[in-house]
């Protein structure tokens, strides 16, 4: 009986293998600790060997870290390159389940380079814009001082506008790769929360005079520890935002306490079917289009931020009566 109870099991591991042999990654059965008993194509193809010990057959910055779980029978979860007895090296997703014995080796190497090269694009863009930028807008600053007709102030006026759109998306973008690359550290700091408000209120000074618009701000905090660059851009992003599609002469809440911040508008509000796109970049509903110039990057900048400093973004909105946004704080 006992005989053939383990001649099923080999089958079954059989059977597991030949789906194993069709994956892209390498997949390995351990035995005794650190020795090999299986291994699929792709593994193999890897130089990892059955019937050898795992240490023999690849290398990397934290293997006694893994090792370590493997004998003390605990689960491991690291990225990391591999150099393989082949004479090669990937960059790898690896996985130890120790309930099944089991070492998942995900090849990364592509969408690593891929990443990199995305990086250092969006990085020289960004430089190449800004002297070219830098000059222009400096031009634009003389001509404005020295222009002695009138009459193409306004003229001269838009330019400055346009220039200053192209300046803030580069800003955006460089900001969005920085989060989304992971080379954004987060700084644990103890941030004054009404001078971070008032900082945010003197940038977006012109905005509100512009609409006259009155913003209600209510916090129970004085202080709050965190990252200030985080919290102040999601919250002059959200504020901005509020005061672009509010209607002149409204009212926006403000709110900041320790589950939360809080920005409520009495604006153009978002239609129900728009809200699930509201955080793509570049996505502008037909009604945002039309009712005020935008980038279509603030929203999924603060996405992006809150996602880094694990908070969670809600929106609430009903069309023509106006939009509440809500970051959530987690326990950090």
């Amino acid at each position: 009986m006992c005989q053939i109870k383990k001649k099923i099991i080999m089958n079954n591991d059989s059977v597991i293998f030949n789906i194993f042999d069709t994956l892209d990654d390498g997949i390995v059965l351990l035995s005794n600790k650190t020795s090999i008993s299986k291994a699929n194509l792709k593994a193999k193809d890897w130089g990892i060997t059955e019937n050898k010990d795992l240490l023999s057959c690849i290398s990397f910055n934290k293997i006694d870290q893994l090792t370590e779980c493997i004998l003390s029978e605990k689960d491991y979860d690291t990225e990391d390159i591999i150099y393989f007895i082949k004479g090669f090296s990937k960059f790898c997703k690896i996985i130890y389940k120790n309930e099944y014995k089991l070492l998942l080796f995900r090849d990364k190497t592509q969408f690593e380079l891929l990443k990199k090269v995305k990086e250092d694009f969006v990085s020289s863009v960004s430089h190449e814009l800004r002297t070219p930028l830098t000059v222009a807008k400096g031009n634009v600053q003389l001509l404005h001082d020295f222009m002695k007709n009138e009459e193409f102030i306004p003229q001269i006026n838009k330019i400055q506008e346009s220039l200053d759109k192209i300046e803030d998306i580069i800003s955006k973008l460089t900001l969005l790769s920085i989060a989304e690359f992971g080379d954004y550290v987060l700084k644990k700091e103890i941030i004054y929360i009404n001078n971070l408000y008032k900082e945010v209120l003197k940038d977006l000074e012109d905005k509100i005079k512009e609409k006259e618009i009155e913003l209600d701000f209510r916090s129970c905090l004085e202080i709050k520890e965190g990252d200030k660059f985080v919290l102040y851009t999601i919250l002059k992003n959200l504020i901005s935002n509020a005061i672009k599609y509010s209607f002149n002469n409204s009212k926006i809440y403000i709110q900041f306490d320790e589950q939360m911040i809080e920005v409520k508008d009495e604006g153009i509000g978002i239609r129900q079917e728009e809200i699930p796109r509201i955080f793509e970049r570049f996505y502008r509903s037909p009604e945002a289009i039309k009712y005020a110039k935008g980038s279509g990057l603030g929203l999924a900048v603060v996405k992006y931020l809150c996602n880094l400093s694990n908070y969670r973004i809600e929106c609430e909105s009903k069309w023509m009566v106006g939009t509440t946004f809500r970051i959530m704080f987690k326990d950090e």
